[in-house]
């Protein structure tokens, strides 16, 4: 008999060993390879392109809000095609896209010159960049990152907080590294030699490695999530597991704090990361300090998600919703604050305990509290939200700072956000409880 496509070129049922593991591992670098549309990878190119392109901070921070935004509303729909066509095709297509969105990102100064015949020169670059940003953030943050994240959910489920805990650590120190790794090879290749680099790998080494290994579900082999049957948790002991569909899951109080606390999150730490170099020239201090606090804020960040990921299989998640809601109130104090000294220390603790939950609660919460079945649908919607909330983040602190000659009254606003989610976190309980 022909062998199903799943199976070739090996049928991972045969594998010496739970291959949910290896999904582990490939889901940790499909999210890893999302970093070129990821705004900590695109914030080492900021400065040089500013330079290099003749374009101002406000006008590029337009044209990254308009790709972003633009590119929120498409999320939602590939979450459905994920539920339909699984995880390995959708990986294989968002790296192969995000390659291809990268090459010609590196192209973009000359690319723009047709449209400067046609259009003002500050138009024709900022609908350029709008629409690359627009598929830059499409495929990276959007597709590679959630197929990836998914896929893993998918092969566990008593080991569901500990396989995020570790995935989460894993990224974030990915990530931490990524601002200065970035202007490190911009310091020898330029902004367009590491774009083009960075777009061959992606297509040549990366993509055909995604389809390689990724797999969709266990199910599919014959295979159980985990590889083996547990004893229910102490939350999950009187649950009747219901598979929520993405319209059920909308009517569910317990969706909102979440998704909004993940989109708030997104925004602040977007439009920070962002205007990084900003932010401490305005704390009187040297901009190019700021990519120093990511490597310290990852390591909280790693210990935070490996501490909370195995806790999250025990506790239920409102708590741990509301612990990440305080970090962000903290860290949002502190930039209100910042000079050097403690402001700076407040900042990689807070901030550090802030992303460590959000990577755990961005890829438990969903299939814990609404099920599996339509797992793409709803973590779409609730990337459609974060994404809005990231492209929104960059420019409205960029017009704040035009207006007012500082991001104060951003961070305010954040902070009053927070706290307004800090009162509900507690009543968002998980809906799946005394079905």
């Amino acid at each position: 008999m022909k062998k199903p496509f799943a199976q070739i070129p090996f049928n991972p049922a045969k594998c010496p060993f739970f291959y949910g593991w290896f999904i582990l591992f490939w889901g940790i670098i499909g999210i890893l390879l999302s970093v070129p549309g990821q705004t900590t990878g695109v914030s080492a190119f900021i400065e040089p392109l500013i330079e290099d392109l003749g374009i101002g901070r406000f006008e590029l921070s337009v044209a990254y809000m308009i790709g972003t935004f633009s590119s929120s509303f498409l999320l939602t729909p590939a979450g459905k095609l994920f539920d339909r066509i699984g995880a390995r095709w959708m990986g294989f297509g968002s790296c192969l896209a995000l390659g291809f969105v990268v090459l010609l990102l590196s192209q973009v100064d000359h690319l723009v010159q047709p449209l400067e015949k046609i259009l003002p020169e500050q138009i024709g670059l900022v609908s350029l960049l709008a629409f690359l940003f627009l598929l830059l953030r499409l495929s990276g943050q959007g597709i590679l990152t959630m197929s990836s994240r998914n896929m893993v959910m998918k092969w566990f489920d008593h080991h569901r907080g500990l396989t995020s805990g570790i995935s989460g650590a894993a990224v974030t120190f990915g990530f931490s590294l990524t601002p200065s790794f970035f202007s490190g090879i911009i310091d020898h290749r330029g902004w367009s030699g590491t774009w083009f680099i960075l777009g061959l790998l992606l297509i040549i080494v990366f993509a055909p490695l995604l389809l390689l290994f990724f797999r969709d579900t266990p199910e599919t082999f014959g295979l159980i999530p985990d590889g083996k049957r547990h004893a229910p948790s102490h939350e999950e002991s009187t649950i009747f597991r219901k598979q929520f569909t993405l319209p059920e899951a909308r009517r569910s109080f317990a969706f909102w704090p979440f998704a909004m606390a993940m989109a708030l999150q997104a925004l602040v730490i977007t439009a920070v990361t962002f205007h990084i170099e900003s932010v401490f020239e305005l704390g009187h201090m040297d901009g190019a300090k700021g990519f120093s606090i990511f490597p310290p804020m990852a390591y909280i960040s790693i210990a935070v998600s490996l501490f909370c990921g195995w806790l999250g299989d025990r506790a239920e998640l409102r708590w741990l919703l509301l612990t990440m809601l305080m970090a962000m109130a903290g860290n949002l104090i502190a930039l209100l604050n910042l000079h050097e000294g403690g402001p700076i220390y407040a900042m990689i603790v807070f901030g550090g305990i802030a992303n460590g939950l959000f990577g755990l609660l961005m890829s438990v919460t969903w299939p814990r509290y609404f099920g599996r079945d339509h797992l793409g649908a709803i973590s779409g919607l609730c990337m459609t939200f974060m994404v809005i909330a990231s492209s929104i983040g960059p420019v409205l602190y960029s017009q704040i700072l035009k207006m007012t000659g500082s991001y104060d009254a951003g961070f305010i606003l954040g902070l009053a956000g927070t706290l307004i989610l800090i009162i509900c976190a507690p009543f968002a309980k998980n809906p799946q409880k005394k079905r």
